[in-house]
């Protein structure tokens, strides 16, 4: 099923290359699709980390920092399959040291489209939203931010709402910023759910944390 998922995706990105006049090999795009079934879809964690890289984060020990209270070793495997699955690169011009203790990477061309992409997805879902915050309309609400839970830390490190307005539609269902997102543990840093909704740097702290996974031998899984 998932293959067959990933092919229309594909037919799709064929027949708008197609409209667009631009020179297409099928086989290309059949052989990106299945490169791609063989990884899971790209998550919301997955997303906020590409977000940080477009946002200017470089070497992996600002981005442990900047999500602190995020397992080291799950970002770390996060950037690994992004880079697997070409979403990623390492900075060419890192020194030895640098690739050793604290690499540092860049987005490709197709991890700007896949972040650019669902940017302009949550856009659209955060219209929605507002649109039914402004006609009071509690129940579907409640249903629509419950639904992008998980994609509220990126809605607001990319721009696209910020605490305030957050705090008022949780405030119509008499809901609690901290509650909401307690199981999020990326929301952490960004302040939702200690209830401080930090702004700072595109809406993550930098919040301390640990050296990661570098000091006690060097990155070791695949850098």
């Amino acid at each position: 099923m998932g293959n067959d998922k990933d092919l229309e995706e594909y037919e799709k990105e064929y027949l708008e290359r197609i409209k667009k006049n631009e020179k297409v090999n099928p086989r290309e795009l059949i052989a990106k699709a299945k490169f791609e079934s063989n990884f899971e879809p790209l998550d919301p964690l997955d997303f906020v980390i590409l977000g940080l890289f477009r946002n200017g984060i470089s070497n992996i020990q600002t981005m442990f920092k900047r999500l602190a209270r995020t397992s080291n070793l799950k970002i770390e495997k996060k950037i690994n399959q992004m880079r697997q699955r070409g979403l990623l690169k390492q900075d060419e011009n890192d020194s030895f040291l640098n690739r050793k203790f604290n690499p540092k990477f860049n987005l490709t061309d197709n991890g700007k489209q896949e972040i650019e992409k669902k940017i302009k997805e949550l856009q659209e879902e955060w219209d929605k939203l507002v649109l039914l915050y402004e006609k009071k309309d509690k129940e579907k609400l409640r249903t629509g931010m419950e639904a992008n839970r998980n994609f509220f830390p990126l809605m607001m490190m990319m721009g696209i709402t910020n605490g305030m307005i957050m705090g008022n539609m949780l405030g119509m269902n008499h809901m609690m910023m901290g509650d909401f997102m307690a199981e999020v543990d990326y929301a952490y840093d960004a302040g939702y759910a200690d209830g401080e909704l930090g702004l700072q740097d595109g809406g993550f702290s930098d919040g301390g944390g640990d050296g990661g996974g570098f000091m006690d031998g060097g990155f070791q899984p695949g850098f």
